[in-house]
């Protein structure tokens, strides 16, 4: 059963940061990359994965993956099992829930939504879709799944900030909030207004647009103002 996760990115792992304010599926065939401390913070299991080739390829030892997993059996892991890598103080939140196939994937205008309407509750603009900012968000989300990971900094864009500036997204303030495994669109934003960093972006007055998507279970928030 695959885990639900949490984050958001502000400048203290809540992302977002204000200039005026402020890994890959292996294959038997090709050389396997190995990191000398782990480039993200989750790893999701593929077919055939150990403890060991996980530590392995990421610079972690068994003993530590033991002891940041508790509840792993670390003879027995299942493809999709959600593995943390390191100990992290960005408040990731881990609500047990099992993925589902989403029904139709308007989800992210879903999110769109209901994003304005918590926004006009609180007195604040709504936020206008960028269609560059939406395809950053698409590929981050692709990215996070086809590489098992689940963090801001992605192993082939860098962080947030970086894949802006390679996507040509020019901002003054900027920020992310990504989440895997919620079911429907109202599950991933009842999740992020829950958590007060993630609650921070989307109610930030400085934002003006955002980019939302979905895909296969993970879901990624991009903003700008």
């Amino acid at each position: 059963m695959r885990k639900s996760l949490l984050a958001t990115m502000a400048l203290s792992l809540s992302l977002s940061i204000g200039f005026a304010a402020g890994g890959q599926a292996h294959a038997a065939a090709q050389p396997i990359k190995t990191y000398s401390s782990p480039p993200f913070t989750f790893y999701k299991a593929s077919a055939g994965d150990t403890l060991y080739f996980i530590g392995k390829r990421y610079g972690v030892t068994v003993n530590t993956l033991i002891h940041l997993n508790p509840g792993i059996n670390p003879n027995k892991l299942y493809v999709g099992q959600v593995i943390k890598l390191k100990s992290t103080g960005n408040g990731a939140v881990k609500p047990a829930a099992k993925p589902a196939t989403p029904a139709k994937s308007s989800f992210e205008q879903q999110v769109v939504n209901l994003v304005n309407q918590y926004r006009v509750k609180n007195g604040l603009t709504t936020l206008k879709v960028s269609a560059p900012l939406a395809a950053m968000a698409k590929d981050k989300a692709i990215d996070m799944y086809t590489n098992n990971y689940f963090d801001h900094t992605s192993p082939t864009y860098g962080s947030p900030f970086q894949m802006m500036k390679s996507y040509k997204i020019s901002y003054g303030y900027a920020g992310e909030n990504i989440a895997m495994g919620q079911k429907t669109a109202q599950e991933v934003m009842n999740a992020w207004m829950n958590s007060s960093g993630h609650r921070a972006n989307i109610l930030n007055a400085n934002y003006t647009a955002i980019g939302v998507a979905y895909y296969k279970g993970e879901w990624v928030q991009e903003f700008i103002g």
